[in-house]
């Protein structure tokens, strides 16, 4: 379980994610836009939102991942998800994945949401690595790592299946020391 359910930026509000946030995330979720680059496939119902969430939910109560949404401080409109996808406890490491709708790139609040994610995995989960895979040609996540400190180590060639095709994944890392 994460030590906190609750997180502050400047500009957003991180809490972690609930079943009743299908509706808010679906539009993002059903948008090819955002979803090139995630490892689902786009949505087509608000009922594959759920079962979705349900997933991820569960995953964090067996301490498997944690995820929150991503809400701006001056409004309370959620507008995407960050968090660790998986944890290696034995080897403390994670892998983050994070996702915001159209209308939020570009602007900075990944580099904002995830800076904040990671302070907390290095600090009270103790972690010494946090791994991030990448799409060749998602040009914007890789800005937003490059940004937090991240090195991409490698490509990782036909390691995805999705959408009937093979997709190569680029490898970045960040070690707890390069953050502090």
């Amino acid at each position: 379980m994460d030590s906190e359910s609750r997180f502050e930026t400047p500009r957003l509000v991180l809490r972690k994610l609930l079943e009743g946030d299908a509706e808010a995330l679906f539009p993002y979720w059903s948008d090819v836009r955002v979803t090139r680059y995630m490892k689902i496939d786009t949505l087509r119902t608000i009922d594959e939102a759920r079962s979705l969430i349900r997933t991820i939910v569960q995953e964090m109560a067996e301490g498997k991942a944690s995820r929150y949404v991503i809400k701006l401080k001056d409004t309370g409109h959620i507008i995407g998800t960050c968090g660790f996808e998986t944890f290696q406890t034995e080897h403390h490491s994670a892998k983050i994945s994070y996702e915001l709708g159209k209308p939020y790139w570009g602007k900075g609040y990944a580099s904002e949401a995830l800076r904040c994610i990671l302070a907390d995995g290095f600090r009270t989960r103790r972690l010494h690595r946090v791994e991030a895979y990448i799409e060749p040609d998602n040009d914007r996540s890789i800005h937003a790592l490059h940004k937090l400190g991240f090195m991409q180590e490698g490509r990782l060639r036909g390691a995805l299946y999705k959408s009937n095709r093979y997709v190569d994944q680029l490898v970045f890392s960040l070690l707890r020391e390069e953050m502090e």
